[in-house]
């Protein structure tokens, strides 16, 4: 359901993550929204924009080989662009290249779920 194979090119993706102070201040502070991202990735527009930051970029055939991996490697798929954890629920991909550019998906706790185009954000 979520490939978006380009049979000629493997794609660039974007992957992107709560800024590790803002997560401790949300866990701190605003409990019951961090549990909303952390455990069922529910995550709201203004939450995204304000407490995100994009962490690597990771080429890739499509979302599943994204998270594969985002969290087995191997690293030379990965440019890293600041500290990052493995890619879990809650997390950020944005669509680089193809068809589907500008598209973000939220890892939910099984699959991806379309979240918004970079220019809805905007």
């Amino acid at each position: 359901m979520y490939r978006m194979r380009n049979e000629e090119n493997i794609m660039k993706f974007s992957v992107h993550q709560m800024i590790p102070s803002h997560r401790k201040y949300l866990a701190e502070y605003k409990s019951d929204e961090y549990f909303q991202v952390s455990f069922y990735g529910k995550v709201p527009p203004s939450l995204f924009l304000a407490h995100y930051s994009k962490v690597c970029e990771i080429v890739a055939e499509d979302l599943n080989e994204v998270f594969e991996i985002g969290n087995i490697g191997p690293e030379d798929k990965i440019t890293r662009l600041d500290r990052m954890h493995s890619i879990s629920v809650g997390d950020a991909i944005r669509v680089e290249e193809g068809d589907e550019f500008g598209f973000i998906y939220i890892v939910k706790p099984a699959g991806f779920e379309r979240f918004h185009t970079s220019r809805e954000l905007a």
